[in-house]
């Protein structure tokens, strides 16, 4: 980097200074003027205090007190503080007039590296004459050797100020070695971020071409708590490279706690472990391209391109993906039921979806096969929109359930997480779908149909008993499983055996977890039916009136057989409601009947109790009469 390549320039002009003026000048004043001329070569401050020691042979060596180099005119706070600073050369080497440096040591510094509001940075140096004037083939740096160059206990302040974030490193120790200007050189890099321990190997095929700002040959390897990351390929001092990279992560969470990025969970199937390869290209400081890349998260693989903006608050993501079958089934319902009847009803394990605001993104995906909680599709052209938490699944070329889908599947945690969509089918297997959807697996065959939901909550629990919403249904033909119309019709027993329709359809409303329809329509030969209730789609029960009509029955006329269905989705009851059936078909018998009985109540009544029945007046009243009349008499008769 730029920042090293001017700390090299300042290092040998003081070792020269401290090697010249070795015999000649006391001690406060080589550090005068050595502090002078790292001053000058920098163009910054810099201070050096505390005694000087010297060495002469075999290593001519300069070992000085605390050093302070001064930051950039814009800020008050300097590039570098350290305890001590030692610098030893080749004997031999200086008196033929070469740079030999045999070691550098800095002892405990404080780097501060910051970014200004407008982008401008704490390490960048004005460019000197001989770098100004430096050629193609030339870095304008006398040929020099690095045997050794360390760190120990150093700390860095990475304050940027444009994306608003602080980072701090701590117990950084560096090792650098560079045998030739003109050939390879290593960094071997290792400190604390946080408590955790990161790590980085380098090695750079040409040191004078890095530092020159050409791209050299540079392999890299980065190490962190939960993951690692490699990078072979090509690079400049401005950190613009092109090459192979590949990242693994073990437990990504605590990968991106380790490098300052927070520490949410994500989903399983969202990258809890994550394996990728591809071309990388990175320049202008914040864009990376990816190009033929492979993708693992978790049990999910993905291929394709996609481009990373790192200059925001959060990164960015623009891709196009294509992949084979994906499973998010996490996303609706992490570590509980999938849907489906439950007598233990819908789990209430806690879905953590904070792992939905480490990025923004805009994915175009093809795929063989979706699963997303409640929702299944096929072969597929989607669009997954990510943004401030709020992921939104496009379908505007979908199959599901054998049939076309079309609309959108929202999974969003702003304010608390919500669930909802708006889809519409077309010829898809309505038993699947409402068994992802709401639970509901009696209803069989394909069908139109259309729904708008929308449900909120920690957990599936609370998620299915707070939506809203409504829908509609329409089926040419299926089948109804655990009731009998036609049974139920001709024998009275219905509850067992299945209903085979030609047509049904029916809309409803959703309300608080529960939905409600009054206006279902079913036709049979011979039979049709209505309905009316409602489904608790939080409780998981029913509570509905099913009214098949026969048509023409063998009484001449349409016979109604009302069926109440409830208790739970495991096991409802199905019983007729005989008392309907009573009022809906015998109507005119039943008032017969019961003037028949009032009819030979009252001749009982007259021919036992003697008590004859007014016109209008009841039984009762008419019993109670006589007694009276009866009593009155007796009581008469004492007087007499």
């Amino acid at each position: 980097m730029r920042f090293l390549r001017w700390i090299f320039i300042a290092v040998f002009l003081f070792v020269g200074f401290a090697a010249a003026g070795l015999m000649l000048l006391p001690k406060e004043r080589i550090a005068k003027v050595a502090s002078a001329e790292m001053s000058k070569a920098l163009g910054r401050e810099v201070l050096i205090s505390g005694d000087i020691g010297l060495s002469v042979w075999p290593v001519l060596g300069v070992k000085t007190g605390p050093v302070q180099i001064a930051g950039p005119e814009w800020d008050a706070a300097p590039l570098l503080k350290a305890e001590a600073l030692s610098i030893g050369v080749g004997a031999a080497a200086a008196l033929k007039r070469e740079i030999e440096i045999r070691r550098v040591e800095l002892v405990s510094p404080e780097i501060n590296l910051i970014t200004a509001k407008d982008g401008r940075v704490s390490w960048a140096f004005g460019e000197s004459t001989e770098a100004a004037g430096a050629t193609e083939g030339s870095t304008g740096v006398t040929p020099f050797s690095l045997a050794r160059a360390t760190v120990t206990g150093g700390t860095v302040l990475i304050d940027d100020r444009r994306a608003g974030t602080r980072e701090k490193l701590t117990g950084l120790d560096v090792a650098l070695s560079m045998p030739k200007l003109a050939g390879p050189a290593t960094l071997k890099l290792s400190g604390l971020r946080g408590g955790a321990a990161l790590s980085l190997e380098g090695t750079v095929g040409n040191a004078r071409d890095l530092i020159a700002g050409r791209l050299t040959p540079v392999t890299a390897r980065f190490e962190a708590a939960g993951g690692s990351a490699r990078f072979e390929g090509r690079m400049s001092q401005a950190l613009e490279a092109e090459g192979q990279m590949s990242l693994s992560t073990s437990s990504t969470s605590t990968f991106m706690q380790s490098l300052g990025l927070g520490a949410a969970e994500l989903p399983r199937g969202m990258g809890q472990a994550i394996d990728m390869t591809g071309k990388v290209t990175f320049s202008g400081g914040e864009i990376v391209n990816l190009r033929g890349m492979t993708l693992k998260l978790d049990q999910n693989t993905l291929t394709g391109d996609a481009d990373i903006r790192l200059g925001g608050a959060k990164p960015q993501i623009t891709a196009k993906l294509a992949a084979g079958a994906l499973d998010f089934a996490s996303l609706a319902a992490e570590g509980g039921s999938g849907g489906g009847e439950s007598s233990a009803g819908w789990s209430k394990t806690t879905i953590d979806a904070s792992g939905l605001a480490a990025v923004n993104a805009e994915v175009s995906l093809a795929v063989q096969s979706l699963d997303a909680g409640m929702i299944k599709l096929g072969a597929s052209s989607l669009g997954v929109s990510l943004d401030n938490s709020r992921l939104v699944l496009k379908l505007p070329k979908a199959t599901g359930y054998g049939g076309q889908i079309s609309g959108e599947f929202v999974v969003n945690n702003r304010g608390g997480l919500s669930v909802g969509g708006n889809l519409n089918i077309l010829q898809a297997d309505v038993k699947s779908l409402l068994v992802d959807l709401m639970g509901v697996e009696r209803l069989s065959g394909k069908g139109d149909g259309f729904v708008k939901f929308l449900g909120s909550g920690r957990n599936l629990d609370a998620i299915m008993n707070s939506l809203s919403g409504n829908g509609g249904l329409a089926m040419a033909g299926g089948t109804i499983s655990g009731l009998d119309l036609n049974g139920l019709m001709g024998t009275g027993n219905g509850t067992k055996g299945t209903t085979v329709f030609d047509k049904l359809g029916a809309s409803f409303d959703i309300k608080a977890g529960v939905l409600s329809n009054d206006n279902l329509n079913m036709t049979l030969p011979r039979i049709t039916a209505t309905g009316k209730g409602v489904v608790g789609l939080g409780a998981q029960t029913i509570n509905y009136v099913f009214t098949p009509v026969a048509l023409k029955a063998s009484s001449g006329k349409d016979l109604a057989f009302p069926v109440k269905i409830y208790g739970p989705w495991s096991n409802p009851k199905i019983i007729p409601d005989l008392s309907a059936v009573i009022d809906l078909n015998f109507k005119e018998k039943k008032e017969e009947v019961k003037q028949k009985a009032n009819d030979a109540i009252k001749k009982k009544v007259e021919q036992e109790l003697g008590v004859t029945v007014g016109e209008g007046q009841s039984v009762e009243d008419a019993v109670k009469q006589g007694v009276e009349d009866k009593l009155k008499k007796e009581l008469f008769k004492i007087f007499e």
